[in-house]
Parts: structure tokens; sequence; C-alpha cells
């Protein structure tokens, strides 16, 4: 709201709802969560200790697509940037500790977030948005981004972690639809700052 949007909650629901929602939006923010259920993607692993909710992967799976089919502006935060990529059939990092042995914290603990660099591709939409080369960035999540295995390569990859690893994409078509994924979490700190990524997504969704 203070980017000047106005947000609707969409409801977890069946996959058979995802048009007729969407007709009434003017783009879609995928938010963050848990992990999705490995039946839903590929990379990922099934963990005892943790909770999944495959109606809601299924629904927002559906939603990306859709969106995207539409050329919405969808903006993708942590989970939510893990949907876009796994919508359009590329795998998930498992954990990524196994993958970096700890060289960057993602997050500090399970119930605690972590800060961290991530360097920004010079004249991507996340550099044109931050007007940085290097940001700080609220990190919060285990696993990452695998590399794309689908036929059409949609992604570029504009962000990294000083691990390598890949914190943020964007179309590869710079003519395509505003559609982004950020594995930080641009609405932390929560106060009274609005984050230029936020207000890029409710611009790009003003002008759709």
């Amino acid at each position: 709201m203070r980017a000047g949007g106005l947000p609707t909650v969409l409801p977890t629901l069946d996959p058979e709802f995802c048009d007729e929602l969407l007709e009434n939006l003017d783009g879609l923010l995928l938010t963050g969560g848990e992990d999705i259920d490995p039946a839903h993607c590929t990379g990922s692993v099934r963990r005892p200790d943790y909770t999944y909710h495959p109606r809601r992967d299924a629904f927002e799976l559906c939603l990306a697509r859709r969106a995207l089919d539409r050329g919405l502006p969808v903006l993708g935060v942590c989970r939510g940037s893990q949907i876009l990529w796994s919508a359009t059939g590329n795998p998930l990092i498992a954990h990524i500790p196994d993958v970096n042995h700890g060289q960057v914290l993602h997050r500090a603990s399970l119930t605690e977030t972590s800060r961290h660099l991530v360097l920004l591709t010079s004249g991507s939409v996340v550099a044109e948005a931050y007007d940085e080369a290097k940001i700080e960035v609220t990190s919060y999540h285990h696993q990452g981004l695998g590399e794309q295995t689908s036929g059409d390569l949609r992604w570029r990859v504009t962000a990294r972690a000083e691990d390598g690893l890949a914190e943020a994409f964007e179309q590869e078509d710079a003519e395509a639809p505003w559609a982004v994924g950020v594995l930080w979490h641009p609405e932390l700190p929560a106060d009274d700052w609005t984050d230029p990524l936020v207000s890029a997504f409710v611009s790009a969704a003003g002008a759709s």
C-alpha cells in the first residue's frame, strides 16, 4: 500500500479457479512460506521435520503459469521465486549448506533470518530498482535455484550471493512482461520504508 498498490489476498483454492481470480488482478505477488512439496518440483527432498502444503503448491504453480501466460507483472519472493522457477520446469537445490558448505548463511537457523550481500547485474530490473551494484538483503531460505533445464531458457539470473548462488532472476527477453523472482525478502525489515523493488512491481502492475 505504501508503494501505491491495493493488495488483494487470495485464498488457497483449486487450480480451476486460477484464471477467474487473475482476471481481477493487475499483478501477482507470490509470497514466502514453507518448502514446496517435492511432488510438485524437482531437485527437492522431503524432510521429516518440515511441513508441506501440497494444495497451496498446486494452486500457486497454476497461478504462476497462468499469470506468465497472460503477461501479468509477477514478483516472486523467496518461496514465491521458487514457485516461479519450478513452474517453468526448473529444479531447486535441496539444501544450500550441502552445496556452499556455509560460505554464505542464507538463513541463520530454522527460526532466524540472516543478512548477506548480493551482487546485482548491471542493467537488470533489480539493479535499476535499487540503483546499486551490491546490496545487503534479509534472507531466510535453505533451498536454492538449480540450473535451468527447460527447453526455452526463459530466465536470466541477475543477482548472486558471494558464494555464487543465484539470488534473483528476470525474463531473458527484454521485451517480455515484467517478471522477477528474488530469494531474499524485500518486505523485511518491516518498518515504514518501501523497498524499491516492491515499488517497481507496483508501477509495472499499474501500467499493465
